[in-house]
């Protein structure tokens, strides 16, 4: 029992053993480049997840700046009345005085 009878069938079991190989390396290559790319969709999709609660923080935050702005207005005109009110007050106490900062 003979397996090889001709060069030509010892060429034929090495096509056939390189073939192999070949498809075993591409295979394990191509499971490699998979896992590769499934991370890097992975890394990305945190980094698309980051980016929109960073988005929101800031969109909150000028919300909040906008709605701040808007009574600062409000407020600087009360505390000026307020001072007004307290300086008229003072000057009603003291005669219309002026202090001249010596007691």
């Amino acid at each position: 029992m003979v397996i090889f009878q001709t060069s030509a069938d010892v060429l034929n079991l090495s096509l056939a053993i390189s073939v192999l190989g070949l498809a075993f390396l591409l295979s394990w290559i191509l499971v490699y480049f998979i896992m590769i790319v499934r991370r890097l969709v992975n890394v990305l999709r945190g980094i698309e997840q980051s980016l929109a609660k960073l988005e929101s923080f800031f969109s909150a935050a000028k919300d909040k700046i906008e709605n701040s702005a808007s009574y600062l207005s409000v407020v600087a005109l009360g505390i000026k009345e307020l001072m007004r009110y307290l300086i008229e007050r003072r000057e009603e106490k003291t005669g219309g005085k002026k202090r001249t900062g010596k007691s």
